[in-house]
Formats: structure tokens, sequence, C-alpha cells
């Protein structure tokens, strides 16, 4: 008797034909929202904005990373769905009063937990702008594993042009992965599917990457070869690596580089200290890359991917969470030289350049 496992493998051949087709509807779809989109417009869970409305933005965040659909069918473990609602709109506004925030982009796609209408209510209650992300992080389905890169291209380029889940909120950047593992096949396909949809929508390419290992000259390889312009890219989680050859081997080639977790040199001696991260941020400013830098957090105000009682862990060994570059790094940088200019750049005009 045939397992099911060969029964996938033996139809995987004819399932390539069928495929073809999807790229069609991927480039008439694309089409359609390419000729709609403005120049210097961004996509927020409330609608378009001026770019030059973003403000201080931070570009690598999340409300709450879980499991695709928790929030929605297991509410309790987050305290409630209404509880935790309102813990995200204090935070937020706290963030916009305290910290000078105006946006917020949040990195969290379907497949790890993306709730838009959540998004949408707390971006309202709190008065902070939330850009929200097409794509795809790390782990896929059985029915991601399963699609190829044109199909994936075509999902991204959908929820680009007709929004997510028929709410009409359309996605202002894609969100791709590759960790220590390196480029996985499955990860190839996610990668080259953002730069197919980059390319045929304008909306630009953030990523989730390992600096320690590298990985991001992985990423730029095949961006590269799919012919998306790195002026479209941020090759996040830059700041896990004080290599100076790396991080401006990446800018010099046109790429963004995430200086965004800042947040990681609370958790210890195993990591870079945040006192660290911003010292390398000042050596990229003073070889001249201070317009190829953002600076964020990685931070969320929950989780389900790590056991119970994770997050309250966090919160004690940073309980400014996403407070703490406004609090924190920004005096040290200017105590070590950074000047106020400079931090605008960082922090309002990279920012809107890359996402208008």
């Amino acid at each position: 008797m045939i397992t099911r496992r060969e029964f996938i493998a033996n139809i995987s051949a004819a399932a390539g034909v069928a495929g073809v087709a999807s790229i069609a509807s991927l480039t008439a779809s694309a089409q359609i929202h390419t000729a709609a989109r403005q120049h210097g417009v961004v996509q927020t869970v409330l609608g378009s904005i001026p770019a030059s409305k973003l403000g201080f933005t931070l570009p690598h965040e999340h409300i709450c990373p879980s499991s695709a659909g928790l929030m929605q069918t297991w509410p309790e473990l987050f305290g409630g769905r209404a509880n935790f609602i309102a813990k995200v709109v204090d935070k937020l506004k706290a963030l916009k009063e305290e910290g000078g925030v105006s946006t917020i982009v949040d990195c969290t796609t379907a497949d790890i937990g993306r709730d838009i209408r959540l998004l949408e209510e707390v971006s309202r209650k709190s008065g902070v702008q939330i850009v929200a992300c097409t794509g795809h992080w790390l782990f896929p389905s059985l029915s991601m594993q399963a699609r190829t890169a044109d199909e994936l291209a075509q999902f991204f380029g959908l929820e680009i042009e007709r929004g997510i889940e028929g709410t009409g909120i359309k996605p202002g950047v894609i969100k791709v992965a590759t960790d220590h593992e390196g480029v996985t096949p499955f990860l190839e396909k996610a990668l080259r599917a953002a730069a197919r949809a980059s390319k045929a929508t304008g909306v630009p390419v953030t990523t989730h990457t390992n600096a320690a290992d590298r990985i991001g000259e992985k990423q730029a390889e095949i961006f590269e070869q799919e012919g998306l312009s790195p002026a479209s890219v941020c090759l996040g989680h830059c700041d896990d690596s004080t290599d100076m050859s790396y991080l401006t081997g990446l800018t010099k080639r046109g790429y963004t580089i995430g200086m965004d977790h800042i947040s990681w040199g609370t958790r210890g001696e195993k990591f870079l200290s945040w006192q660290q991260r911003a010292e390398t941020i000042k050596k990229l400013v003073d070889a001249g890359f201070g317009d190829r830098i953002f600076v964020s957090h990685d931070w969320y105000f929950g989780t389900s991917l790590a056991p119970t009682g994770a997050m309250d862990a966090m919160d004690k060994m940073n309980p400014d969470g996403m407070l703490l570059i406004s609090r924190k790094a920004i005096p040290y940088l200017k105590q070590l030289g950074v000047s106020e200019q400079q931090i605008r750049t960082i922090s309002v005009e990279n920012p809107r350049r890359f996402f208008g």
C-alpha cells in the first residue's frame, strides 16, 4: 500500500506543470496594483498615508508572534483578547507619548500569527501607525511547503493588491527569512517569491537573517539573481555582528541593514550588549553609511512561540520594551558623538525613503 509520503512524492512532477499558470495570474494582478500604487505613499492598517507622515519609525517589531489562528482559537493563552488589546494599546500610547514613535512596522507574517484585525484595532485606539506585512517566516506548513516560488509570489502579490483576509487592509512590506541553517529549499523559494512580488508591485522587502554566519550575503545573492534592486531590501538583524567587512560590504552593494535586534542586547552575556550594538552603529555612521541603517528592537508584547512565562522573563530583562531605543540607545549614541541630524536620518528619513 502506498504511503502518504510516497503519494506526495509521486504527484510532485505532475503538480509542477500546473504551477506554471500561477505566474500569469500574479502578473495580471500585479499590473493592476502597480498602476494604482503611488510613489511616496505607504500602506498602514488604517489606510494609505504619505511617507512624509511616517515620522519616527521602528521598522522591525511585532505585536504578537504566535501560530496562525491561535489568538482567534485560544485567546485565553494570551489572557483573553480584550485584555491583551488593552495592554498593547497602553504600551503603544506610552511609546508615542514618551518615545516620540509615530510608526511601527509589524513583521509578523500570516504563518506566525498575523492578526490583521487586532493590528487595526490597536493602531486606531493608540494613535500609533502600524505597517503590516505579507511574506513568510522560517518554518512552512505542509501547504506552504508544497507551493512553488511562483505560487508564493502570487500569494504575496494578491495580499498586496486586494488586501488581507477580506479586510482591504494592504501590507506595506514583504517579510522573508533565513537563519543559521542557511538557505533551505523552501526558504529559497520564499526569497525568490519575495523578489518577484516586490518587482511586480514596488513593495519593498525586509528580512530576518543570521548575521553571525553572514547569511545576509546569501539572501543578497538570491535577490540579485532575481534582478531585485538592493535599494528595495532591508537585510535584518545585522547588529548581531560587529564584523565591519560584512556590514559595510552589504551597504556598499546598496542594501539597507537592520540594526534591529537592540533589545537582544538585554538578554545576557551570550549576546552582544545594546551598548556594543550602538557602538557598531556609530562606526557605520562614521564610515558614511548612516543613510543605509534602520534601528529597531524586534520586540513584542506577547508570544506563544516560547514556553509560558517567557514574555514575563523577557520583560524583566528589558523593562523598557520598545522604549529601549528612545530611553537608552539614542542618548548613548549622542554620548558617542552621533548628531541629532544623523539620528533623524536613521529613525525618520531612512524609513520614509525605503517604505515610500
